[in-house]
């Protein structure tokens, strides 16, 4: 992670580069298709010229017979270019037009149709024919502006700004403006599968960093969950063998037989914090075990009311303050259950109660046949940390409650546990109003 900030920056500037690469070379890309579909628009105003052209010819009684115009065409060799491989035609830039002898043939009868021998003759062009047969190569062409507009040289025409302008030249001099509609659907259209996979996969790299991200995240709060476990567990380990090493010590340093009070109050003392130890010790194997994939329930027959009887007993024990538990759990309900876990999982549950309690802490374990619940009058969980409690490592705050210490691994572990029984495990809490943990046996 010392470099975590870098990495992240550079990703970002590699990927907005990408980005913008992209979007060039779709620009270019869309020059590229627009060129060429302007190629084609000017060859259809140019065979949209010839057959109004030829039209006016045949009406003024130029034509031949069967109404056909003759005309004299000649082919230069500059005009159809020497029989060469394709390096050679490179070396010699030989233009598209000049290798297209189509184009080449389409501009030589313009300028012979166009010839002054006709000019005067067969009187000035019709513009609404010419547009009509211009409309229809385009569409013929596969393509359908919505609008077509075509005008001669010195004419004028009010247009839309955001219309396409194509001029028809003969003889290098400009006969004829037209003007259509844009022909971006067009351009889009064939551009779609190139724009719909740059998506998906500017897509697919965005879901790509934002789920990296995530998981960067997530681990960075684990790892900072981890740190705070580490630090409360070695406080709560160092606790205990701090006070039974300073009894013991005590005892040993100053020794008197005579003072039984004394000797019993400080191997009170020890019991009872190597006995914290013992359970903060069982509560970290606990969650050892639990990692293991192949660890299995040895299940028994279980009569609930001695079993948690005991468990309840052990509890106000080892409890640190008073406490008052009730247990309403009919005579002859029974479960299968691995005893020991079982155990540990309803003492965590009271432990959990009693340490975040007042004072007066009043718990009740409350058993029918589907479901176990531990009802506290505690302080309660806010809403916000519902969700999370489950997970290990994780710890509510509480401000600067001493007593209210952890290491948020216990309800993990008693989640885990639950699970692995087929069970499941719920709660409803409200600040200053308690707690109820359900275990339920069976879906109801």
């Amino acid at each position: 992670m010392k470099h975590f900030k870098l990495i992240l920056i550079s990703i970002r500037v590699i990927f907005t580069l990408l980005l913008a690469a992209n979007v060039y070379f779709m620009v270019q890309l869309y020059d590229s298709i627009k060129d060429r579909c302007m190629d084609d628009v000017e060859q259809c105003l140019s065979r949209a010229d010839q057959v109004e052209t030829v039209d006016r010819i045949i009406d003024a009684g130029l034509g031949g017979e069967n109404d056909v115009v003759w005309i004299k065409l000649g082919l230069q060799k500059s005009d159809v270019g020497d029989t060469m491989d394709a390096e050679e035609l490179r070396e010699k830039d030989y233009s598209q037009g000049f290798r297209r002898v189509d184009k080449q043939l389409m501009s030589m009868i313009a300028r012979l149709i166009h010839d002054d021998s006709y000019a005067d003759r067969i009187g000035e062009p019709d513009i609404s024919k010419l547009e009509e047969a211009f409309r229809r190569d385009l569409v013929f062409s596969g393509y359908s502006p919505e609008e077509v507009h075509v005008v001669v040289t010195g004419a004028s025409l009010e247009y839309s700004s955001d219309l396409w302008e194509i001029n028809h030249r003969v003889n290098d001099d400009i006969v004829y403006y037209a003007y259509i509609s844009p022909l971006t659907e067009n351009i889009l259209r064939e551009m779609s599968g190139v724009i719909a996979t740059s998506a998906l996969i500017a897509l697919l790299l965005t879901f790509g960093f934002w789920y990296l991200l995530h998981v960067i995240q997530r681990l960075r709060t684990i790892e900072e969950m981890k740190d705070d476990f580490t630090n409360n567990m070695t406080h709560e380990l160092k606790t205990p063998i701090a006070i039974a090493y300073a009894a013991n010590d005590s005892l040993l340093q100053f020794p008197d037989p005579g003072d039984e009070e004394r000797t019993r109050k400080y191997l009170t003392a020890a019991l009872d914090q190597l006995s914290k130890l013992a359970g903060l010790v069982e509560n970290i194997l606990a969650m050892s075990m639990e990692r293991r994939k192949n660890l299995t329930m040895s299940k028994e027959n279980i009569l609930l009311k001695p079993f948690l009887a005991t468990v309840i007993e052990q509890q106000q024990l080892r409890a640190d303050k008073p406490c008052e538990i009730s247990l309403e759990c009919p005579e002859d309900i029974g479960i299968e259950a691995d005893p020991t876990h079982f155990s540990n999982i309803i003492g965590n549950l009271i432990e959990n109660s009693i340490k975040y309690s007042t004072e007066e802490v009043v718990i009740t374990v409350r058993i029918d046949e589907n479901s176990i619940s531990v009802i506290d009058n505690g302080i309660g969980i806010p809403e916000r940390s519902l969700p999370d409690i489950f997970k290990k490592f994780y710890r509510v705050p509480h401000g600067n409650r001493a007593e209210a210490r952890g290491y948020g691994i216990g309800l993990y572990y008693v989640k885990t546990i639950v699970e692995k029984h087929g069970w499941t495990i719920s709660v409803e809490s409200k600040p200053g109003k308690g707690s109820t943990f359900t275990i339920k046996f069976k879906e109801q």
